[in-house]
């Protein structure tokens, strides 16, 4: 039998009746357990278990705003290796067998006795270390950080962007092409830097951005030029590939490449060589391509061709995706702190505290931009910051008062009367809310329903009711 004051198990939580909630904190705390975080609002019970390493949950069935069936599906999604343990009434039983279908680990039938809690608890400690033993045996420990200093620099505690090291490690030394994708901001050219750091390449990693280079510009870009190959050519130019021989060529936002620089791409891949403009002697290429894009690629392909299978193929020998920043939130405390500190050293100035309502709100924002959002916002507050912490107001400025925030923001009557040109209805404030939720997300339904509290099938009922009412 596991002893828990040893393993010191970190325990959250999830049921809307703060009686429920004090009852198994006390039951947790007679079996000797510390770290216990209780939530009240199923709401914020996936933000919540984000921000701890290896939490395990004990989740409430029936509540308002989302069920546990609806928040069990959103914790098995971003983190299924977290152990759910869900807290029925006899009435529930049926429900409770579906969530272990859905990958919950066990269920309680209340009211709960201290032996049974503490059984559930037990046996869901030991699956985690038999979890992590065979991760072991298998070369992949679970949420252990490789050691290699080139991934120093990214930030994060995130098991996805783990695994993604440990595919780095695997794949450094092939030489072959890697292919990069992931949003706007995510993060992909840490990962080619870390590409080329892990595979101790003698020369230099280059970076160049392909989306605003033209046929003749990409050409010259990359292949460089002979003297006299075009007018204002007074002398040889070598270009970014003889710049990164022996290292690694790395080419951002690949997918808006024309259909031209893709077949001259394609061949170097192919063949290895190329031919500087205006030269009649081929040269050898001894740099290691990695590409990025912000879409996917095989869609791209597949859309009236307008990105080439078989360059896709060539480039794709190794695949990365990097998860975006609100698929790893556990992430943003510790960027957070990270992006504070390297705007307040850059500013000269100390370093601000970030208050806990800055924080939460910072924890409740989608982050479309991802971090190179976070840090926008973040560089702001900390040069805008005249006291010795940044607070809720100087994030809430730069969020625009967006669905995120709308929760929490005050009601102002004048203001409402001035947007809707008179006191608007419930009805008129639901269609508002829904239709800004939308153009949050891009209508995404399952995000907008996220932000909204809805589930994603009353949203869309939401919707047809709002379709008749035309």
């Amino acid at each position: 039998m596991l002893d828990l004051s040893r393993q010191s198990p970190h325990i959250v939580l999830v049921d809307d009746e703060q009686s429920e909630l004090d009852a198994y904190s006390f039951l947790l705390e007679s079996m000797g357990v510390e770290k216990i975080k209780t939530v009240s609002d199923s709401r914020q019970a996936l933000l919540e278990v984000q921000q701890i390493a290896a939490p395990i949950v004990f989740l409430d069935l029936n509540m308002p705003h989302m069920s546990g069936q609806e928040v069990l599906r959103e914790i098995k999604k971003e983190r299924p290796q977290v152990p759910v343990i869900i807290l029925t009434a006899n009435s529930e039983i049926e429900t409770a067998v579906e969530c272990l279908k859905l990958g919950a680990h066990d269920y309680l039938v209340k009211p709960i006795s201290l032996s049974t809690f503490g059984s559930a608890l037990r046996n869901a400690l030991e699956i985690g270390t038999l979890r992590n033993e065979v991760m072991s045996l298998k070369g992949i420990p679970l949420g252990t950080r490789p050691s290699h200093a080139a991934f120093a620099r990214i930030v994060t505690q995130n098991s996805a962007m783990m695994e993604i090291f440990q595919y780095v490690e695997a794949i450094a030394a092939s030489g072959q092409p890697t292919l990069v994708l992931g949003e706007t901001g995510s993060g992909k050219e840490l990962i080619a830097r870390a590409i080329h750091d892990v595979s101790g390449l003698s020369g230099d990693f280059v970076a160049v951005d392909v989306s605003g280079l033209d046929d003749t510009l990409f050409s010259d870009t990359l292949f460089g030029h002979a003297k006299g190959a075009f007018t204002g050519a007074d002398k040889t130019r070598a270009g970014l590939l003889e710049k990164a021989q022996d290292g690694t060529l790395f080419l951002d936002e690949i997918g808006d490449l024309s259909e031209v620089s893709q077949v001259k791409l394609l061949r170097l891949l192919q063949e290895g060589v190329y031919y500087p403009l205006g030269a009649d002697q081929p040269k050898k290429c001894r740099a290691r391509v990695v590409a990025a894009a912000n879409r996917d690629l095989q869609k791209l392909a597949g859309q009236a061709g307008r990105f080439r299978m078989d360059l896709y193929y060539r480039l794709s020998t190794h695949l990365i995706k990097v998860p975006p920043l609100r698929a790893r939130r556990e992430d943003l405390p510790l960027l957070v702190k990270h992006l504070v500190a390297e705007a307040a050293d850059s500013m000269k100035r100390q370093v601000p505290a970030v208050s806990k309502e800055a924080m939460h709100l910072l924890l409740r924002h989608p982050f479309y931009g991802n971090v190179r959002e976070l840090k926008t916002y973040l560089f702001d507050a900390v040069a805008r910051c005249s006291h010795s912490e940044i607070t809720r107001e100087l994030i809430v400025e730069r969020l625009g008062g967006s669905v995120a925030d709308a929760a929490s923001a005050p009601v102002d009557g004048k203001r409402l009367e001035k947007l809707f040109g008179q006191f608007p209805t419930i009805d008129e404030l639901v269609n508002y809310a829904i239709d800004e939720a939308l153009e949050l997300t891009s209508h995404n339904q399952s995000q907008a329903a996220r932000l909204l509290g809805l589930s994603k099938q009353a949203l869309h009922k939401r919707l047809k009711k709002k379709q008749a009412q035309r």
